[in-house]
């Protein structure tokens, strides 16, 4: 959040949005702490609007799961400024936090290729931190294993 505070304070027509995107934050912070992980990440808080609060969330599970906590959503939401009477949850199936890309593994060819290099370098810092690649991929294999 404080490389977005700097951004939009630094421009004179984008500082005047840092009050609401601080909101924002605080907002979907504390709607975080009061729902299950996976709903936090598959809903977030669009917008306040008088006392009503504006919910997308991806599935209609996840949906589901925030109408039945509205109560101790709307107490939640409530911390911050204005009063949260109302919840409205609207699944919108095109909004969702990416997922985390899985890591894809090393194939044994760049390890075998990595090995080659690290046999034909001389002392140094780039031996050392190729024999540290190697040392963590061969733990790693050892642990799948």
């Amino acid at each position: 959040m404080l490389r977005v505070r700097g951004l939009l304070a630094a421009e004179r027509q984008f500082a005047v949005a840092l009050p609401e995107a601080e909101r924002m934050a605080r907002l979907s912070h504390l709607f975080a702490s009061v729902v299950p992980a996976a709903v936090a990440r598959a809903c977030s808080v669009a917008a306040i609007q008088g006392d009503t609060a504006l919910l997308y969330c991806s599935n209609g599970a996840a949906a589901s799961r925030v109408r039945a906590q509205a109560k101790s959503i709307a107490r939640a939401l409530s911390q911050v400024d204005t009063p949260v009477a109302v919840l409205r949850v609207k699944v919108r199936a095109d909004w969702a936090k990416p997922e985390k890309a899985e890591k894809q593994d090393m194939p044994k060819s760049a390890l075998h290729a990595f090995q080659a290099l690290d046999d034909s370098l001389q002392e140094g810092e780039l031996k050392t931190a190729i024999e540290r690649l190697l040392a963590r991929r061969h733990v790693l294999d050892r642990g799948r294993s």
